[in-house]
């Protein structure tokens, strides 16, 4: 039970911090942040709820290492996807710009 609930936590800090940087490099949130918040950490610990129960069905590590990785990567991008832009395009449309705007031309 212990090493499940330090499992849970651990998993939970990338979507945290992922939250974090969101609101401190995309800022133009309006009111929208006030309930987007909320329901990404919300949606956050049921995305890691389910992996937790899955892996310990496992027994194999790789998978239930496979699985984890997968977990926190889907959580980041539920976070970025969830994370609202008052007036300027979504956050991924922001960071596809970012990332391929020298390729492009």
């Amino acid at each position: 039970m212990k090493k499940s609930v330090i499992s849970f936590f651990l998993a939970l800090i990338p979507s945290i911090s992922a939250i974090f940087l969101l609101v401190e490099y995309f800022p133009y949130t309006g009111l929208g942040r006030i309930v987007s918040i909320p329901i990404t950490i919300i949606v956050n610990i049921i995305i890691l709820l389910y992996s937790l129960f899955l892996t310990q069905r496992l027994k194999s590590r790789v998978f239930k290492s496979f699985i984890w990785i997968a977990t926190i990567l889907i959580s980041i991008l539920v976070a970025v996807i969830l994370h609202p832009q008052e007036y300027l395009p979504s956050v991924l449309k922001q960071l596809r710009e970012l990332t391929f705007s020298h390729t492009i031309k």
